[in-house]
């Protein structure tokens, strides 16, 4: 489970994680401190990949993600800000492919956008974009291991 914590009015993203035998563990995620009086509002994800998982968030506007082992630590370079932007209620995807690439897609006013990451958190190539009405944000790895996102 991913969450935003409301500690003193800071808001870090935490995962916490529940394995089948009960054991659980809690581990901050986000390096970008958010100091804020008030709920944000804002939507993030996680996903499980072969090596544990992808998570995106929005801070401040800005939308992050990073790669987490499978007891949530996040695993080096540590958090990523994207070139993605988000408003209050936006949707945000996260997906990691079984070579270890990983792409985040977001929601931006009637705008899909999307970065794909290689396996070292580094862009490749330019962000995409794509009129898209609506909040939601969506998408899957196909069986070949490609990105597909939904408008």
């Amino acid at each position: 489970m991913l969450y935003r914590e409301r500690t003193n009015n800071e808001r870090d993203m935490y995962v916490i994680l529940v394995r089948k035998d009960g054991h659980q563990s809690r581990a901050r995620i986000s390096s970008t401190p958010w100091k804020i009086d008030g709920c944000p509002m804002t939507y993030y994800t996680i996903s499980a990949t072969k090596e544990g998982y992808v998570a995106a968030w929005p801070t401040k506007g800005d939308i992050y993600f990073a790669k987490l082992d499978r007891n949530g630590k996040v695993l080096p370079p540590g958090e990523i800000k994207t070139p993605g932007h988000s408003s209050m209620r936006s949707g945000v995807v996260a997906l990691g492919a079984p070579n270890g690439e990983s792409l985040v897609a977001w929601k931006h006013k009637d705008e899909l956008g999307w970065q794909r990451y290689d396996t070292q958190g580094r862009p490749e190539g330019l962000p995409g974009s794509v009129t898209s009405p609506g909040k939601g944000a969506a998408g899957v790895v196909d069986e070949n291991g490609r990105f597909i996102l939904f408008q």
